[in-house]
C-alpha cells in the first residue's frame, strides 16, 4: 500500500510517493488491533479513548486500523491512557541490538599500544 503525500513549496505543490514494506503495514495492523482490544476490554468507546489522549476519535479509528500516518507518539500515547507502558520497554533496546554492537565491536582497534617504560632508576 502506499501513500502520497503533498508538500507545499513557495512555487507549488509537490507529490512525494513513499511505499512502505508489508511487513510495517502489517505490524501496524496488529498494534492497532491491540490497542482495539485493550480498549474494548475497557469498555471505553472510541471517543472516550481519544478524549483521554487528547486526539480525535477520527485518529483513534485510524490508528486502531493500523493507518502507517498515525504519529508514532499518537500510538505511545494510547499505550500509555491504556495503562501498557511497561510493554515498550524493551523496544529499541541497544542491549538487544547485535548488528551494533557487532559493527562497534568491528571498530575498536585490534592492537592497543602501550607506553614503553622508561628506566627511571638513578
Amino acid at each position: 500500500m502506499s501513500y502520497i503525500y503533498a508538500m507545499l513549496l513557495i512555487y507549488g505543490v509537490y507529490i512525494v510517493q513513499i511505499n512502505h514494506p508489508g511487513d510495517i503495514e502489517k505490524q501496524l495492523r496488529i498494534y492497532g488491533e491491540r490497542i482495539k482490544t485493550a480498549r474494548i476490554r475497557r469498555r471505553w468507546s472510541k471517543q472516550e479513548l481519544a478524549t483521554r489522549m487528547g486526539v480525535e476519535r477520527r485518529t483513534v479509528a485510524r490508528m486502531e486500523s493500523g493507518c502507517s500516518g498515525i504519529g508514532i507518539g499518537v500510538f505511545l500515547t494510547a499505550i500509555w491512557v491504556l495503562g501498557l507502558w511497561d510493554t515498550v520497554e524493551g523496544v529499541v533496546d541497544p542491549a538487544t541490538d547485535k548488528v551494533g554492537m557487532f559493527l562497534e565491536k568491528r571498530r575498536e582497534p585490534k592492537h592497543v599500544h602501550g607506553v614503553k617504560e622508561r628506566n627511571i632508576d638513578f
